[in-house]
């Protein structure tokens, strides 16, 4: 039992391999078709909501940043009680920034080569092979800031994952062996404190999605089961200590 979270520097590939380690593992597969169900469920623009997990405020100028930054607590706070479940395989939905501290939760990047993954763009998209390339550089450097303006992580860290394959070096299909292969190491094995770190990130994430719907500068931290609410005030930060029980 455990969660996989795969990223890529090339969406198409992300995708595939994605899909293929949930099909081989028999998980749950979480992605962005669970987006409309988002909406649904916080009443919001489906349409806002998935540009919103695309683009910064700056570029993404019909969503105020208050309002950009509350989506994407909605987003968060969904995949991360969908999480509790396990046994899933999560792809594009950003959880590879925000899914800390969380053991049994495999964070595998993939990275997809400059042959392999200007391929891909040009089969899935349909453009030349100049366009790819052109395409892929841009995607790369747009996620990068919005990993940075969203979660102030640069996703681009390979530090940050704890399996990185590099697709010029490895088949997918080997990738896939590789990735689902390591579902069998201890470390990632559902464990008492490992589900509890789990449990407080869906608990904060829950508040923090409350409360921002009228409040903003904001941090939510919770650990066994109680809450702690960090508010700007007069430039400092001022500690609103709460449990679970209030009405969340």
């Amino acid at each position: 039992m455990s969660i996989f979270i795969i990223s890529s520097d090339a969406r198409e590939i992300e995708e595939n391999i994605a899909e293929k380690v949930a099909e081989a593992m028999g998980y749950t597969f979480l992605n962005r078709g669970t987006l409309a169900a988002v909406a649904a469920k916080y009443q919001i623009d489906a349409g806002k909501l998935s540009e919103a997990i695309e683009t910064t405020p700056s570029l993404f100028k019909k969503l105020p940043a208050r309002q950009w930054r509350y989506y994407l607590a909605c987003v968060e706070a969904d995949v991360l009680e969908n999480l509790m479940a396990d046994n899933i395989v999560c792809q594009g939905l950003a959880a590879h920034l925000y899914v800390t501290g969380v053991s049994h939760a495999m964070k595998v990047r993939v990275l997809s080569g400059n042959r392999r993954g200007i391929q891909a763009i040009v089969e899935k998209r349909g453009i030349s092979l100049q366009k790819a390339e052109k395409w892929l550089a841009t995607e790369l450097l747009q996620r990068k800031k919005w990993s940075l303006a969203a979660y102030n992580y640069d996703e681009t860290d390979l530090t940050r994952y704890d399996l990185v394959i590099n697709l010029d070096q490895i088949d997918p299909a080997e990738a896939v062996k590789t990735i689902t292969g390591a579902a069998e190491y201890r470390k990632f094995q559902v464990m008492t404190y490992s589900m509890k770190c789990l449990s407080d990130l869906a608990l904060a994430a829950k508040v923090n999605s409350a409360l921002l719907q009228s409040m903003e500068d904001i941090r939510v931290q919770a650990r066994d089961g109680s809450v702690v609410v960090l508010t700007t005030i007069s430039n400092s930060f001022s500690s609103i200590r709460a449990t679970a029980s209030f009405g969340f």
